[in-house]
């Protein structure tokens, strides 16, 4: 080949590799918003306890605060470097920290795929797995995202750090060791994958320190200021088989779209699919295993990608074990956490690379496995961004009016089943006592949105009756499991806008009582219009919800949007419409 080719053609690779970073980061940029949800008022809380500590264990018992069975030390101190220089706690600047360890896991790969002398060309499809928005609830969510993908490259650090077979390695291996635990609850099978690496390499001298070490940190885990969570229902051996399934389901729970799974007498597809990819793993994981027991001499590469499976695949256990379930996976119903797909991804990378250095001495079979490869993660890649776009700007819409919720209804829109709960459990007083001492510390800006009119003033303010909105309006109801399984009530409202009409922001029900504001949420087109050339959102606009979520009474429907020359800022139209919730 010409030397220019050569030339292009490695440019073209690293091109390749990089795109997806890009737009990963570009997309959620555009999305994040510097507000605090659900569970990162719980650290803030914890922040807002440290800053008050009055002494040494106070400080202590704040840092290592419990939550659920997990130890949250590593994000409470990245949240308080970050108020020690900036004064403040910025939860776009958080995820943006948590999101930028894909990176440190990303480099850490290619490292491992580079020690095996196989060409970088191979390594292009992994960047198309690892930034995806199959895990989008990771990636926007401030302590998911400082929470799970730090202890990811954590835990990647220490089975490098330990394989590399060095006194230095091993002092390496127990700092990010101690890191991982006190991250997230999983990161203690770090010690776990430590131990297993230092006994296959015979190191048993510094296996003696490891597992002392271990021994310390986690008496310190479960004795300082601990509380045991009873574990309540099945055991996982009380159905091995639904239970070994789920274990499969959740190690290849990267093709987990981003769709309705209800609980229903038959299979769905993708779940199917999680449970096939799972297995492939699997067997994955037992040809890397007989790697390291027949290979005569092994090199850090080898260790360090036994170490990240190992560990991947036992959080996955954990989670089964902590959830048992006593059906087939394949039924659907509240399966996982859109957060736990970083999990799935992590692993299907390094499984991936496993696989192709398992191969890599048949280089017809090498090259098959890479563009097979390459194709399914560039399609999931686009899938997982066609389906889950909207869902980051749903969910950043609902951030942003959280504030209007709990200024005028003390109550927030993203949390609870019901209109009128709050976080923690609906205690009386714990979590407007901690609004307000976040602001008045300069913790958060968390009225930095509340541009709206407050509800008594909202129409007075903002109504042009005088002018009706032109395009469509439409509310339809239909029962919709809950993620209890339930049947419940779920409403839709959509409304269509002609070329005349200005693009709707909010939904305005209007009662003498509320006036609930709800986000109009742009509707993606369809695919086949988007590969066509067309944009992803079409002209319709809708938001869903469940009847809990709503206080019942008969709103007259408006239409809000952004009009800059307006005094309030905002303009609401009617759409001459009326609907009952009841």
């Amino acid at each position: 080949m010409a030397p220019k080719l050569v030339v292009a053609r490695k440019w073209l690779a690293i091109i390749l590799i990089f795109v997806p970073v890009i737009y990963f980061s570009l997309i959620l940029d555009a999305h994040l918003v510097n507000i605090p949800f659900t569970d990162d008022f719980n650290l803030l809380e914890t922040v807002d306890k440290l800053r008050k500590a009055p002494d040494f264990l106070a400080a202590a018992k704040a840092l290592f605060e419990q939550v659920n069975q997990h130890r949250f030390a590593f994000e409470r101190i990245v949240m308080l470097v970050m108020v020690f220089f900036t004064g403040t706690v910025n939860i776009k600047a958080q995820i943006i920290i948590g999101d930028l360890f894909l990176l440190g896991i990303l480099y850490m790969l290619f490292r491992a795929l580079k020690k095996e002398s196989i060409p970088f060309y191979y390594f292009i499809p992994v960047p198309y797995v690892l930034f995806n928005l199959v895990f989008w609830e990771n990636a926007y969510w401030g302590i998911a995202a400082l929470q799970n993908t730090p202890l990811i490259f954590f835990a990647l650090v220490t089975a490098y750090a330990v394989g590399r077979g060095d006194r230095r390695g091993a002092y390496l291996g127990l700092l990010a060791a101690l890191l991982t635990t006190f991250t997230s609850g999983s990161g203690l099978l770090t010690w776990i994958i430590g131990f297993i690496i230092l006994a296959f390499q015979k190191r048993f001298r510094l296996l003696l320190g490891w597992v002392a070490a271990a021994a310390a940190f986690v008496l310190f885990y479960f004795l300082f200021d601990y509380n045991v969570i009873p574990a309540n229902g099945d055991k996982v051996w009380t159905h091995p088989v639904f239970n070994f399934i789920f274990a499969l389901g959740f190690w290849g729970n990267a093709f987990f779209l981003d769709v309705r799974h209800p609980l229903v007498p038959q299979f769905h597809s993708d779940l199917i699919a999680c449970i096939l990819l799972g297995g492939l793993i699997f067997l994955v994981f037992i040809g890397w295993s007989l790697r390291i027991f027949i290979k005569r001499k092994l090199v850090w590469s080898d260790w360090f990608l036994w170490g990240a499976m190992m560990f991947s695949m036992g959080t996955g256990a954990m989670f089964v074990i902590s959830r048992p379930i006593n059906t087939y996976l394949m039924y659907g119903g509240n399966v996982f956490s859109r957060r736990y797909m970083i999990f799935g991804i992590a692993l299907l990378a390094t499984g991936y690379l496993c696989f192709i250095i398992l191969v890599k001495n048949k280089k017809q079979l090498m090259n098959v496995v890479a563009v097979l490869s390459a194709f399914t993660f560039v399609s999931l890649n686009f899938v997982s961004y066609y389906l889950s776009i909207v869902q980051v700007r749903k969910m950043h819409d609902d951030l942003v009016i959280d504030s209007y919720y709990w200024r005028n209804y003390n109550t927030f829109l993203t949390a609870g089943d019901r209109f009128g709960d709050i976080p923690f459990w609906n205690h009386p007083t714990r979590m407007k006592s901690l609004v307000s001492s976040l602001e008045a510390s300069g913790l958060t800006d968390f009225y930095q949105f509340n541009t709206i009119p407050a509800p008594g003033r909202l129409l007075a303010e903002t109504a042009d009756t005088a002018t009706k909105y032109q395009g469509t309006f439409d509310a339809t109801f239909h029962y919709r499991n809950t993620d209890n399984n339930v049947p419940t009530r779920y409403y839709q409202f959509t409304a269509v806008r002609d070329e005349n009409s200005p693009a709707p922001s909010y939904f305005v029900l209007a009662s003498a009582r509320y006036k609930v504001v709800l986000p109009a949420v742009p509707v993606p087109d369809q695919a086949s219009e988007l590969l066509k050339g067309g944009h992803y959102y079409s002209n319709s606009y809708r938001y869903s919800l469940f009847k809990s979520k709503l206080p019942e009474g008969i709103y007259d429907v408006w239409l809000m949007y952004s009009d800059p020359s307006a005094t309030s800022k905002w303009k609401s139209l009617p759409t001459g419409k009326r609907v009952k919730i009841n």
